[in-house]
C-alpha cells in the first residue's frame, strides 16, 4: 500500500467524529488496481461511471462478502473505524453516488488527494445483505483522481456495494444528504440589516387585515386534538391511551400509519373557500407541512407526502388553484422546524413501553425500510418521516434535517408562488422549549432572503411577499442573545404571535394566528362564537395587526355546522362594517376592553363592544383639543344609516344611542347582530400619517409608535441613516411636511417627482411637535411624489403630511 495510506488513515483517526457526517476523501495513490464499472444497479448512461466496491483496493481490514441483494451478490464490509476501500483513476464528475447497507446511523469517509472533500450521512438499512440505500451528493472530481472511501464510526458495520459517479445520475434526491441552499439572486442578501434595508410590508397585506387558515394534516385524522403525532409515542399519556385502543400498539400502528388511513372524503375545497370568502377573509394559509413532518403537497424532497401517501391528492397544489380562482392571497404554512421536528417530535419515537406486557418492545419510530418488505409501505424508509435516530439534545440547526428543511419550503415556495409563507417557529435562537434550543437563528435571514428574491421575480419586480415569525421581540422575544438585531428584523417580517396579542399599537404590522376551537380537531371540542372572534379581530386590527382565523376542519375534510354558521355571522358583520377594517392604520390609542379605534381614509372609527343600555357612551380619548383629532361634525352608525347627536368637549365625546337599534340583518348571534357596532366619526383634522397607505419607506428609515410626546397619532417614522428616502404619491397642488424638532436633529432636503425644493433644519432647543417644516405651493394640479431624504448632521423624523386640493 502507498505510503500516503497511513497519514489518511492518521487523519480520519484523529478527527472527533460528529453524528450523520459522511466524510469523503479522495486522493492519488501509488500502486493501486485501477477500479473497472461492474454490473450495478445505478442506472448507466454516458456520463455515468459505476464502480464495484469489491475491485477496489481494501483499507484496513476491510472484506469481501457475500450479500445477496448487492450487484454481482458482493460487498466490502467494514466494521471498524478506518476500514475502506480505495478507486483509482476515477473520470471527471459532478455527482457522487455510494450504495450501501448499514447496521446504524453514523459517518462514513471519504479523501481526495488527503483533503476532506464532503460530509455524509447514513443510517440503518434494516439488513446488511438484502436491504440498501443510496448515499448522494454533488463532488467536483478530477480526470485520474483516486478516491478512498472509510468508515469512521465504531459500533456500526456497513457494506459497501458500488459507487456511480457522473454529472446526471438520474436519482432520486438524497434527503439527508443535500447540500446547502443557495439563496436565490436579486436584492436581498441572507442578512438582517440588508433585508430590512429594502423590505417594506406589501400593500396588499395591509389592506388583508383578515385572513382564514386550514390547520389540518393527518394529525386531524384521530380527531383527539394536537400534537398527536408526538402524544401519541408518550405511554399513559391520554392521546397513547386512546391510540392503543383505537389503533393499536404504536410499535404495530404508528403515525406512519395514521397518514395512510387519512381518509379525506369530506373535503370540498370549492365549498370551503366559498365560505371562508363569506367569512370576510382576504388571504387563506394552508398547511403546507406540521411538526409530524409530512408534506401535503407533492413534495421533491419529502416522499412521506400526501401524494404518495394517505389522501393521494395535491392539497396544497389543490388549495393554491381554488383561492387563486377566488381572488385571494395564497400562504402555505411550514411548522416542520429543525428545533420542533427534529428536536421535539422525532425523538420520542425511538423508545418503547417502560411498563406493560410490551415493554421494550420498540415504537415504530425505529422500524427500517427492510421492515416495509409486503407491507402495504414496501419501499419506503420509515428514516424519511421519523428521522434516523438522535437525541433531541442534538443541534437541530446543524443536523442533516436543517439543509432538508430548507430545500423543503424552497420546493414549495417554487412550485406554489405564495404571497405569504408562515413559520411556527422564533426568528432568533435564545428561547427553549421542552429542553430544546428553539428559534431559526442563522437559517431564517437564508428563507427569508431567499423567498424575497424569487417572488420579486415572479411578481416582475414588484414586493408581494410575507414572512411570518414568531418571538420578534415580546413576551417570548428569541434576540435576547442579540438584541441590536431586533430593530432590522422588525423591519424585515411580519411578526406573529399564537393567541397572544400586542399589548400596544406595534410600529409594525403583525399578525396573532387563533383558533375557533382546537388546532386539530378533538371530538367534543367547544369553539369561540361570533362576538368573542369579532373582539380578538379588533384588537389586532386596533394594534396595527392581522388576524389569522383557523375553522377546525374534521380529519375527513368537513366542518362543524356551528363552525359554518359562526363563520357567516363574521362575514355578514364585516360586510357592514369592513370600511373600519380592511385597509385601516390604528389611531393614537387603540381603545380598551368596550371599545377600539381605527383609521380609514380621514375618518375614525370607533368599534363598540359592549351594551348600550340606552344610555350615553363616553368616548374619553375623543375630547377636544388632543393632538390628532380635530373638532367632530358627525358621528354615523354603520349599517343604520343615521346620524347620531353627540357632544364633544374636555371630557371626552359623548354619544347618544337611539331608542331603538335595529340589528344587522343576516346573523343569527344576537350579542353581534346587536351590541357589536361601529361608529364612523367625521373631523376636521385633514392629515396624511407617516405610515398611511401610499406611504414607501425602507432603506434607513425605522418606525415609533407610543410616544406620547405630542405628535400626529402619537408615532413617527425616524432615520439615523444619511441619504434614507421616504416617498408618498398624492394629488394636489400644495403640500405640508410635519415633523418633530428637538436639540441634536439634523437636516432633511424635500423633493418634489424628483427635483429638489428645500432644505430644512430640524434642531430645536427644546422637543417641539407637529411643526410644519416646509410647505410646497402652486404645483401643478395632477399626481405627484414627495421625497423627503435625510441630509445627515443627526436624526429626523417625519409625523405626517397635509395636502391641500386633494382629489
Amino acid at each position: 500500500m502507498n505510503s500516503q495510506v497511513p497519514a489518511i488513515l492518521i487523519e480520519l483517526q484523529s478527527m472527533k467524529p460528529k453524528l450523520f457526517a459522511f466524510l469523503f476523501v479522495c486522493s492519488s495513490f501509488i500502486g493501486l488496481v485501477s477500479a473497472q464499472p461492474g454490473t450495478s444497479c445505478f442506472s448507466a448512461n454516458s456520463t455515468t461511471m459505476i464502480y464495484e466496491a469489491e475491485a477496489a483496493s481494501p483499507i484496513g481490514s476491510a472484506v469481501k462478502v457475500v450479500a445477496n441483494s448487492a450487484s454481482g451478490g458482493n460487498a466490502v464490509t467494514l466494521s471498524r473505524p478506518g476500514d475502506g476501500v480505495m478507486f483509482k483513476n476515477i473520470k471527471v464528475a459532478q455527482k457522487l453516488a455510494i450504495r450501501y447497507s448499514s447496521s446504524g446511523v453514523g459517518l462514513i469517509a471519504v479523501a481526495v488527494n488527503g483533503q476532506v472533500k464532503k460530509k455524509f450521512n447514513i443510517h440503518s438499512s434494516g439488513n446488511l445483505s438484502l436491504s440498501f440505500l443510496n448515499a448522494i451528493t454533488n463532488i467536483k472530481i478530477d480526470a485520474g483522481t483516486t478516491v478512498a472511501i472509510t468508515l469512521i464510526t465504531d459500533n456500526i458495520t456497513v457494506n459497501l456495494d458500488e459507487i456511480a459517479m457522473g454529472d446526471n445520475l438520474k436519482l432520486p434526491p438524497d434527503i439527508w444528504n443535500l447540500p446547502v441552499l443557495p439563496v436565490a439572486s436579486g436584492p436581498f442578501k441572507p442578512d438582517w440589516k440588508d433585508i430590512s434595508e429594502h423590505y417594506l410590508a406589501p400593500n396588499w397585506w395591509r389592506e388583508a387585515k383578515f385572513g382564514a387558515w386550514s390547520h389540518w394534516d393527518p394529525q386531524s385524522m384521530p380527531e383527539e386534538g394536537d400534537w398527536y403525532s408526538r402524544k401519541m409515542y408518550q405511554e399513559n399519556s391520554p392521546v397513547y391511551k386512546f391510540h392503543v385502543k383505537t389503533f393499536g400498539h404504536p410499535s404495530e400502528y404508528g403515525y406512519k400509519d395514521i397518514a395512510h388511513n387519512w381518509g379525506i372524503d369530506r373535503w370540498d375545497p370549492e365549498a370551503l373557500m366559498n365560505l371562508y370568502v363569506a367569512m370576510g377573509a382576504r388571504y387563506f394559509m394552508a398547511m403546507g407541512v406540521h411538526h409530524d413532518n409530512f408534506d401535503n403537497w407533492n413534495s421533491a424532497y419529502q416522499p412521506w407526502n400526501s401524494v404518495n401517501v394517505g389522501p393521494k391528492k395535491d392539497i396544497v397544489g389543490i388549495w393554491e388553484k381554488t383561492v387563486r380562482k377566488h381572488g385571494l392571497r395564497f400562504g402555505i404554512g411550514f411548522h416542520n422546524t429543525p428545533p420542533r421536528t427534529w428536536g421535539q417530535f422525532m425523538p420520542v419515537k425511538y423508545a418503547s413501553d417502560q411498563n406493560g406486557p410490551l415493554k421494550d418492545v420498540p415504537y415504530d419510530g425505529l422500524q427500517t425500510i427492510a421492515d416495509g418488505k409486503g407491507k402495504w409501505w414496501e419501499g419506503m424508509d420509515p428514516v424519511d418521516l421519523y428521522g434516523p435516530v438522535h437525541a433531541s439534545k442534538d443541534d437541530p440547526l446543524h443536523s442533516p434535517f436543517a439543509n432538508q428543511f430548507m430545500w423543503r419550503v424552497d420546493d414549495a415556495i417554487t412550485k406554489y408562488h405564495p404571497d405569504v409563507i408562515y413559520f411556527d417557529e422564533h426568528a432568533g435562537d435564545s428561547q427553549v422549549d421542552l429542553g430544546v434550543h428553539m428559534g431559526l437563528g442563522f437559517l431564517a435571514p437564508q428563507l427569508i432572503a431567499n423567498y424575497y428574491n424569487k417572488s420579486l421575480k415572479w411578481n416582475h419586480g414588484k414586493m408581494e411577499a410575507v414572512v411570518n415569525l414568531k418571538g420578534v421581540g415580546g413576551q417570548y422575544n428569541s434576540f435576547q442573545n442579540s438584541k441590536e438585531l431586533l430593530p432590522f428584523v422588525e423591519h424585515s417580517l411580519v411578526k406573529s404571535s399564537e393567541k397572544v396579542i400586542e399589548k400596544e399599537i406595534s410600529a409594525y404590522p403583525f399578525q396573532t394566528e387563533e383558533s375557533i376551537a382546537e388546532w386539530h380537531y378533538q371530538t367534543g371540542q367547544k369553539c369561540l362564537d361570533a362576538p368573542a372572534i369579532v373582539k380578538i379581530l379588533m384588537e389586532n386590527v386596533s394594534r396595527n395587526g392581522t388576524l389569522l382565523l383557523n375553522l377546525t376542519q374534521h380529519g375527513r375534510g368537513n366542518l362543524d355546522a356551528e363552525v359554518i354558521q359562526t363563520a357567516r355571522d363574521i362575514g355578514a358583520w364585516l360586510k357592514i362594517n369592513g370600511e373600519a377594517i380592511y385597509g385601516s392604520r390604528p389611531f393614537e390609542v387603540y381603545g380598551d376592553t368596550s371599545v377600539y379605534y381605527t383609521r380609514n381614509k380621514g375618518k375614525l372609527y370607533a368599534t363598540l363592544t359592549t351594551t348600550w343600555k340606552n344610555a350615553p357612551v363616553k368616548l374619553k380619548a375623543l375630547k377636544t383639543n388632543g393632538a390628532t383629532l380635530g373638532k367632530v361634525s358627525k358621528v354615523e352608525l354603520l349599517g343604520a344609516g343615521i346620524a347620531l347627536p353627540f357632544v364633544q368637549d374636555e371630557q371626552g365625546l359623548t354619544i347618544s344611542p337611539p331608542a331603538y337599534l335595529k340589528p344587522i340583518n343576516g346573523i343569527s348571534n344576537a350579542t353581534l347582530a346587536s351590541l357589536y357596532r361601529i361608529l364612523r366619526i367625521t373631523h376636521d383634522k385633514t392629515w396624511i400619517n407617516d405610515d398611511d397607505p401610499g406611504v414607501k419607506m425602507a432603506r434607513g428609515w425605522f418606525r415609533q409608535s407610543n410616544l406620547n410626546d405630542g405628535d400626529f397619532n402619537n408615532d413617527l417614522t425616524t432615520s439615523n441613516t444619511p441619504g434614507a428616502k421616504w416617498s408618498f404619491d398624492f394629488i394636489g397642488n400644495s403640500i405640508s411636511v410635519i415633523a418633530p424638532k428637538q436639540a441634536g436633529s439634523g437636516k432633511i432636503e424635500v423633493l418634489i417627482d424628483g427635483k429638489a425644493r428645500k432644505t430644512v433644519g430640524l434642531s430645536a432647543t427644546t422637543y417641539e411637535s407637529q411643526q410644519v417644516v416646509c410647505r410646497i405651493d402652486k404645483l401643478t394640479t395632477g399626481s405627484h411624489t414627495i421625497s423627503v431624504i435625510n441630509r445627515g448632521g443627526g436624526p429626523v423624523a417625519i409625523d405626517a403630511l397635509v395636502v391641500s386640493n386633494a382629489r
